[in-house]
């Protein structure tokens, strides 16, 4: 009798990964920009790439901190300011584009009976709810893990690793696969003893990827043989 195949959760950050970060660079900075404006008077100065990775309420604490707020303003301004950016960027007119090949991956691994498809990405989930339905893919995930309640990277993957295991009564948590864009992506899953795969669409190249440690790097998201087999999907 043939054995089923073991579930694999599946978990993609958004930025960088799923959309381009290219693209959307200028919608990124605005929104930090505008909501730190509004609630503490001060332009920051804000260059998105340089915070790949990171959950938007340590990106947050670290511009203000950069712009020269004190600790204890910056504890009683930042729920503010978070409140602020989610508003700001529900309302305004966005650029978001998918990158290179991934529709094509979640049409195939959507309709596997063994993969669980989820988002797991730092920004707020107001926010990268909103970017999944710019982009016209929210459909395809049944997980969502956001940064909403989270300091930093490896703290909201590791609860998300943690999660998955459990929900789905994984034998082990290297079958949660996360796919990022970051290093900071990659040493998070791995210290959470997923499998970490790095994927080259955004800022950081397949050499810092691997270097980073990530189990498989890949130049896009473009559903190879190669990355099909890392995702364990058999055709």
């Amino acid at each position: 009798m043939r054995s089923l195949p073991e579930t694999h959760v599946v978990l993609f950050d958004i930025d960088g990964t799923l959309v381009s970060s290219q693209v959307s660079e200028l919608d990124e900075k605005r929104r930090y920009v505008d909501a730190i404006r509004e609630v503490t008077g001060k332009v920051p100065q804000v260059n998105p790439s340089l915070f790949a990775g990171m959950v938007d309420p340590q990106i947050c604490r670290t511009i203000l901190a950069e712009t020269g707020i004190d600790e204890r303003s910056i504890e009683s301004c930042l729920p503010k300011v978070l409140s602020r950016m989610s508003q700001a960027y529900q309302k305004m007119p966005k650029k978001v584009a998918l990158n290179h090949g991934v529709r094509e991956l979640l049409e195939i691994l959507i309709r596997s009976k063994s993969h669980v498809l989820g988002v797991l990405t730092g920004n707020l989930s107001s926010i990268g709810k909103e970017k999944l339905a710019a982009a016209g893919i929210e459909g395809y995930f049944q997980e969502s893990f956001y940064g909403d309640h989270f300091i930093d990277r490896f703290a909201l993957v590791d609860y998300a690793v943690n999660t998955c295991v459990s929900k789905y009564r994984l034998p082990e948590r290297k079958n949660v696969l996360i796919i990022g864009d970051t290093p900071l992506d990659v040493k998070a899953a791995n210290a959470a003893q997923a499998t970490s795969i790095g994927v080259a669409s955004g800022v950081y190249s397949m050499k810092q990827l691997s270097v980073g440690g990530a189990v498989h790097v890949f130049r896009n998201l473009v559903p190879t043989k190669s990355l099909l087999n890392a995702l364990d999907f058999n055709t």
